[in-house]
């Protein structure tokens, strides 16, 4: 495996075999922010596919009345 190395002002580079060995490690709050990290870098890749439109867009001409 490769060593960390570590630049000042620099991302760290590991290799993905280190990263992906790291994951069954980590606490819940840490796999939370990674998963969600990894799902925003996704979207920003290829768009966001669940990406709800606007409530002002929406046709509501079929919605249930509530007693709100």
């Amino acid at each position: 495996m490769n060593a960390l190395l570590i630049y000042p002002g620099r991302a760290a580079v590991l290799p993905i075999d280190a990263i992906l060995s790291a994951i069954p490690q980590l606490p819940r709050p840490a796999l939370n922010r990674l998963v969600s990290r990894m799902i925003d870098r996704l979207d920003e890749m290829d768009g966001d596919p669940d990406l709800e439109p606007d409530a002002d867009d929406e046709d509501t001409h079929d919605q249930e009345k509530t007693d709100d």
